[in-house]
């Protein structure tokens, strides 16, 4: 796990290993502002909650959630939440499911907060199996932990219609595309979750982040 704000040590490594071998990722790697890198500057709380209110919404939308949710309830912590009034959260441009998984989330780490915390020494796969048996967090908010909290380098998330559609096209990946775009991720390598955070470049300029 990094630092806050900090690049992850594999980070040049990874660019040099995909330029070598994926020159469509060369050129994206080329195009864009490389003063910017994954890195974590949210607390596990933060990452969590943020990727239970992106969940099926636009980056926009999501923002513009966030940004009412933390006016409204005065900042995004799991005491904040955990003791904010349902109408804060309704008024913040929630749904009804996502103020249950929020509140759950929330619940969680006010009572039990070890339960997040042994998370360095595990492996990818249990570190997703563990956090989907809660409710509201599937495989791909699991993900989105994994590569924005822990800043963990080799993760694919298929169910992130963004990358998966953005993959598509550049690559021209014709039916079945899961099954093409992993045969296309195996020139990533171990460095599959610098690959994803590319292609999410293309998408928006802005630096996407959990």
């Amino acid at each position: 796990m990094n630092n806050y704000n900090t690049k992850p040590v594999y980070w040049e490594k990874a660019k040099n290993y995909l330029s070598n071998n994926d020159n469509i990722i060369k050129k994206i790697i080329q195009s864009v502002d490389n003063k910017h890198f994954l890195t974590r500057n949210s607390t596990p709380f933060q990452t969590l909650a943020n990727a239970i209110i992106g969940q099926q919404i636009s980056v926009a939308a999501a923002s513009s959630v966030l940004n009412k949710l933390k006016s409204n309830i005065g900042g995004l912590s799991p005491k904040k939440l955990y003791s904010a009034n349902n109408s804060m959260l309704t008024n913040s441009g929630l749904s009804r499911q996502k103020i249950e998984y929020l509140s759950i989330l929330a619940s969680k780490f006010v009572t039990n907060p070890d339960y997040f915390y042994g998370f360095k020494n595990m492996s990818d796969k249990d570190i997703i199996d563990k956090l989907c048996e809660l409710k509201g967090i599937g495989e791909w908010t699991a993900q989105m932990y994994l590569i924005f909290q822990l800043n963990r380098p080799d993760i694919l998330p298929l169910a992130d219609i963004g990358f998966v559609n953005s993959a598509v096209k550049i690559y021209d990946i014709k039916e079945p595309k899961l099954q093409n775009l992993l045969e296309v991720s195996k020139k990533w390598g171990h460095y599959k979750t610098v690959a994803v955070w590319y292609i999410w470049r293309i998408i928006d300029p802005e630096v996407v982040q959990y």
